[in-house]
């Protein structure tokens, strides 16, 4: 299938093509590198995986999945997937990917193989511009189960205090010497407007970091999350609220994703963690309107 076909099926990510998310344990960490695979977004004609690289490499890192040997895709009856890049962003150590698959996994198929090459970080040079560099430890072999266990729980009760005042994400937010692991969340929740979907929760010694999906139709877009736009609040089942604000989004026709920093970092006692959206950055027909929500999600964190 040629890259533009992809392309035209890519766009059919939204709303009305959502099969539902589940949730990934999988992860390699070898040489200075990790990777992850943070959940998986069912669509008609495809599906979605979301990937985070953190590494202890200097410099802005790069991948492009569609590149030959960049990443292979194929289930355990052996059927491979074609691949396409919808988003990438990167900072100093780190980057995601969102990458669209095809064609939509059937029913019976129960594992994905995913294997990364081709990582690479960009080294300043004299002169001006930057020198790539591979990554060592490559490639990385991920193994995500299509039917794993669930991650939800009933959210615990709200607590009545405020949360922490809220600071100013480190730049970068995410680091592989602070990385503690990864809590599997996959859960969506629908309205008419919008359907939100939490894909996993990075937790790190100082801090955690939440990654949103929310879809949309043709007419109506939800954005990415900023500062001033969307309301996440956050607690536990010890009765402590977080700090949590948007550090980083993108977005296209019928989505958009945003990562959540989560402050301070969560106790190791608890067990299980509330979170509500509401009020969601929207753009239609009839200008800009947030959607109310409110979406709220109960998370059991020894999932991990």
């Amino acid at each position: 299938m040629s890259q533009g076909a992809i392309l035209a099926r890519a766009k059919s990510r939204s709303q009305s093509s959502f099969g539902g998310v589940v949730p990934s344990r999988a992860l390699a960490r070898s040489g200075e590198t990790l990777v992850a695979a943070l959940a998986v977004e069912h669509h008609a004609e495809g599906a979605v995986v979301p990937f985070l690289v953190v590494s202890e490499a200097p410099g802005l890192l790069d991948w492009d999945p569609a590149l030959p040997g960049a990443l292979s895709v194929s289930d355990e009856s052996g059927r491979e997937y074609a691949v396409r890049s919808l988003s990438r962003q990167t900072a100093l150590g780190t980057l995601q990917a969102t990458v669209w698959i095809e064609p939509a996994p059937p029913p019976p198929t129960r594992r994905l193989t995913l294997i990364v090459g081709d990582l690479a970080r960009t080294a300043p040079a004299r002169g001006g511009g930057g020198v790539r560099r591979a990554l060592s430890g490559g490639p990385w072999h991920l193994e995500v189960d299509l039917l794993p266990s669930r991650t939800a729980v009933p959210p615990p009760p709200e607590p009545a205090s405020d949360a922490p005042p809220a600071a100013l994400a480190r730049v970068p937010a995410r680091s592989l010497a602070a990385f503690l692991g990864l809590v599997p969340i996959g859960q969506a929740r629908l309205s008419e407007d919008a359907a939100v979907c939490l894909w996993a929760l990075e937790r790190y010694s100082d801090r955690s970091m939440l990654t949103v999906a929310c879809l949309s139709d043709d007419l109506v877009q939800v954005g990415p999350l900023t500062r001033g736009e969307g309301l996440v609040e956050i607690w536990d089942d010890l009765g402590l609220r977080y700090s949590a604000g948007p550090v980083q989004g993108a977005g296209g026709p019928g989505w958009s994703e945003t990562s959540i920093e989560v402050i301070p970092a969560l106790d190791p006692a608890a067990q299980g963690l509330g979170v509500r959206l509401s009020d969601l950055p929207r753009s239609g027909p009839d200008g800009a309107m947030p959607v109310p929500g409110p979406f709220e999600f109960g998370l059991a964190l020894d999932a991990d």
